[in-house]
């Protein structure tokens, strides 16, 4: 039987050998691509969770975790697990309420209703705010409630018949209320100054806070300034709501995407596991014919028949391969679309996050800057403080602040007008903020006032600068309609204590600013 000789074997051998690495290299190709999706889908789930960080600390340590567990390549087991823990985080997170702080108003409000009822009424209503269980969570809501009880609505006239008389006990005399105008407008000024205001909203926030500087006016235009006021919050509050709204549609988006990136995920590995379980298959098939085949070659004693069975071996396997191989192209194909949808679904997906992204930077930096000026807010030097008294307390280095004021802007305002007092603003913020050091904060703190704080400085250190940056104020005066316009501006300074509060330390500041504006003005002193 010359046809089994050992030269046409070591052939066959040669050729199934050839097979074997064609395939392997071809599972190794489909292995490096499943590698390559996995690794660039890890990357996205990375950047994602940067993304999130910072939204809520007590997710933080977990996007950590997950992250890590990421870059390491765990096991998809362990994986699970830590996506578990933070999605059972996010269901236990405490709804975060942001308490209204208005204490103050309500010792005035108090001084100013002698009523027993009203007072109770709104004692029982600062309990009601300062509460966990409030529901009252924006200014507006709290002023409605507020006119609720300072100012009921008339009771409804009782219909007499004709003929009755009226009592003369039941016509009740109802004394004028006098309000103090000045510091309605402290309040509010100080509320407002709290508030982000939205770039859509700012220029007629700055029109309210402009006529607020101006206490003297009319008490019919006050009423007026006041109904503008509750408006614009409303507005404000409204346009709040749409721009969530907007978010949450967004983020089901995202979420949507992110569900179908799954599921197309899912499908793509199910096409390489078919993939390789039909090979596998037909490899099996292919070595069971040939063992056959063996086996009645051994047994047969007829020259044809072998012939036969051989030809009949190999047009089955022939078959089976060209079958394999027609599946196995629609497959790759099949296998090729998917993966070009998934990379454009997540070029698609990253577009929009850095879309939404650079939004929020966006969004980040006019909040915590002043439009006017340029420079930071009173929300950026809250911010600001925590970290440098935290700084403090780790290193122990001198932390001074200084207050500054603008002399006399009241009056500027109303000889040259508000364009002119803008630009002195103007002029004031640039001085303060090209000749310091790039490690000191600068903020407009509100209205003509501006805070400084200098880390690394002592009181002493603090007045020598302070001094030479008051000298060069008083020489940024400009015209205004051929009238000379003066600028000069009063500071107060102190240095950080180790029993100092975030309050103490403003309030002596605060003090030593009082003092120079009481000494004359256009000087420093220090506390």
């Amino acid at each position: 039987m010359s046809f089994f000789n050992k030269s046409q074997n070591e052939d066959l051998s040669e050729q199934w050998r050839k097979k074997y690495l064609n395939l392997f290299d071809a599972q190794n190709k489909i292995e490096h691509a499943h590698h390559q999706k996995e690794k660039l889908l890890r990357q996205f789930s990375i950047q994602l969770s940067i993304l999130a960080e910072g939204h809520d600390r007590n997710l933080d340590p977990i996007l950590l975790h997950v992250r890590e567990y990421l870059k390491r390549e765990v096991e998809i087991e362990e994986l699970n697990i830590a996506l578990k823990t933070f999605m059972e985080s996010v269901k236990n997170l405490p709804h975060k309420k942001e308490k209204l702080k208005a204490d103050l108003l309500f010792d005035f409000l108090v001084r100013e209703y002698p009523d027993a009822a009203q007072q109770a009424a709104l004692l029982e209503l600062q309990k009601l705010v300062n509460s966990d269980e409030t529901t009252i969570e924006q200014a507006t809501d709290l002023f409605i409630e507020i006119l609720k009880i300072t100012h009921p609505a008339p009771p409804e006239p009782e219909i007499k018949l004709a003929g009755e008389e009226e009592s003369v006990d039941e016509v009740l005399y109802t004394p004028p209320i006098f309000v103090d105008v000045r510091v309605v407008t402290e309040q509010l000024q100080e509320y407002l100054s709290a508030l982000v205001i939205p770039e859509a909203f700012q220029a007629q926030m700055t029109g309210i806070k402009e006529a607020l500087l101006h206490p003297e006016q009319s008490p019919q235009a006050f009423e007026e300034l006041l109904n503008e006021v509750v408006n614009l919050l409303i507005n404000i509050k409204e346009f709040g709501e749409a721009e969530q709204k907007d978010i949450d549609q967004f983020l089901l988006h995202i979420a949507a995407q992110l569900s179908e990136l799954n599921v197309m995920v899912t499908q793509t590995t199910d096409m390489a596991n078919t993939s390789v379980k039909t090979r596998n298959k037909l490899d099996q098939s292919v070595f069971t014919q040939i063992r056959e085949l063996q086996v009645q070659a051994i047994k047969t004693t007829s020259l044809d028949s072998l012939k036969d069975m051989v030809n009949e071996c190999f047009k089955t396997i022939a078959t089976e391969i060209k079958n394999h191989h027609q599946q196995d192209k629609e497959l790759q194909q099949n296998f090729q679309d998917r993966m070009a949808e998934l990379i454009n679904k997540m070029i698609s997906l990253e577009v929009e996050t850095e879309t939404l992204k650079a939004e929020l930077k966006v969004v980040h930096a006019q909040n915590l800057h002043d439009t006017l000026t340029g420079l930071f807010n009173r929300n950026a030097y809250n911010k600001r403080l925590k970290d440098e008294i935290a700084r403090y307390k780790r290193y122990l280095s001198p932390l001074t602040l200084a207050i500054w004021d603008i002399d006399h802007f009241k009056s500027i305002n109303d000889t040259f007008g508000h364009k002119a007092g803008d630009r002195v603003l103007a002029l004031t913020a640039k001085q303060l903020q090209e000749h310091t050091r790039d490690t000191d904060f600068i903020a407009r703190f509100g209205g003509e006032e501006f805070v400084m704080l200098l880390p690394n400085t002592t009181k002493d250190a603090g007045l020598f600068l302070a001094e030479q940056l008051r000298e060069l104020i008083q020489t940024t005066g400009f015209n205004s309609n051929g009238q000379a316009v003066p600028v000069t501006i009063s500071c107060g300074l102190t240095e950080l204590l180790d029993d100092d509060t975030e309050d103490s330390f403003f309030e002596r500041a605060d003090k030593a600013l009082y003092e120079a504006k009481h000494n004359g003005r256009n000087q420093c002193v220090v506390q």
